[in-house]
C-alpha cells in the first residue's frame, strides 16, 4: 500500500542519512557532509515534505551520529540553528503538536506529503478497541474518525506536485536504491570514527589523607 510503502522509503532514508555522514573517516569532512544534508532538510520544509524530512532528523538524531562530538564541533552555527529549527518543528512533544500545527496550515490545494507513520499510529490509537459500546451498538463517532483519517490520506494522494518541481531520472534511480549501513553496524562503525573517550582515572588518594582522617577520629 502507499501507506506501508511511503512509511518503508522514511526508514531507509533514515539509514542513508546515517550512512552519508559515518562514511568519510575525518571529523571536518563528515561535518561538511552534515551541513548538506541539513540544507537538503530545509529544502525538504519548503516542499512540505515532512514525511522525509522526518527521515532526515531521525538520521541526525541516530546514537551514531549525535555521539560524534568532534564532527558536530566543526558543524558551523547556522547550520546548526537550522537544524534545531527543524527539529523544534518534528517535535514529538505534546503529540507533535508543532509539526500538526503547520501541516494545517498548508493550503490544501498544494501538494504536502505528511509523516506517514504518524496517521498510521492514529488509526491504530482509534482502532485499539471495539468500534461497539459496551451496550452492543456501534460507536459511529469512532468509525467517523477513522474514516477521516483515511479520507485525509486519499486526499494527499489525489493533489499534484508544483509545477516547478523538475524530475531528473538519474537522481530518481538513485533514490529507490539508496546505499545505507546495516543497522547492526552503525554504532560499531561510529566508534571507529571516534571512539569513546578513555574513562578517567579517580582522584588519588594519598596515605596522609587517611592518617589525618584516623588521627582527627581518635581525638
Amino acid at each position: 500500500s502507499v501507506l506501508s510503502s511511503g512509511i518503508n522509503a522514511e526508514y531507509g532514508v533514515t539509514a542513508w542519512v546515517t550512512t552519508e555522514i559515518l562514511r568519510d573517516e575525518s571529523p571536518r569532512v563528515r561535518a561538511n557532509k552534515i551541513e548538506k544534508l541539513i540544507e537538503v532538510a530545509k529544502a525538504l520544509k519548503q516542499l512540505f515534505s515532512f514525511n522525509m524530512l522526518y527521515a532526515f532528523i531521525t538520521g541526525f538524531n541516530h546514537c551514531g551520529v549525535s555521539r560524534l562530538k568532534k564532527t558536530w564541533e566543526h558543524v558551523k552555527p547556522g547550520s546548526q540553528r537550522a537544524l534545531n529549527d527543524l527539529e523544534e518543528l518534528m517535535s514529538t512533544m505534546d503529540n507533535f503538536r508543532q509539526y500538526r500545527k503547520r501541516l494545517l496550515s498548508v493550503p490544501r490545494t498544494v501538494c504536502s506529503i505528511p509523516l506517514l507513520s504518524l496517521i498510521l499510529r492514529d488509526i491504530e490509537f482509534l482502532n485499539v478497541n471495539s468500534a461497539k459500546l459496551k451496550n452492543g451498538l456501534w460507536n459511529f463517532g469512532k468509525l467517523r474518525l477513522i474514516k477521516n483519517k483515511i479520507s485525509e490520506l486519499e486526499r494527499y494522494k489525489m493533489i499534484k506536485p508544483q509545477n516547478n518541481i523538475q524530475i531528473d531520472d538519474e537522481i530518481m534511480a538513485y533514490c529507490r536504491n539508496l546505499p545505507s549501513i546495516p543497522t547492526s553496524q552503525i554504532y560499531e562503525i561510529s566508534l571507529e570514527r571516534e571512539p569513546k573517550d578513555p574513562p578517567k582515572a579517580a582522584r588519588p588518594v594519598s596515605a596522609s589523607s587517611f592518617s589525618s582522617v584516623a588521627t582527627s577520629s581518635s581525638s
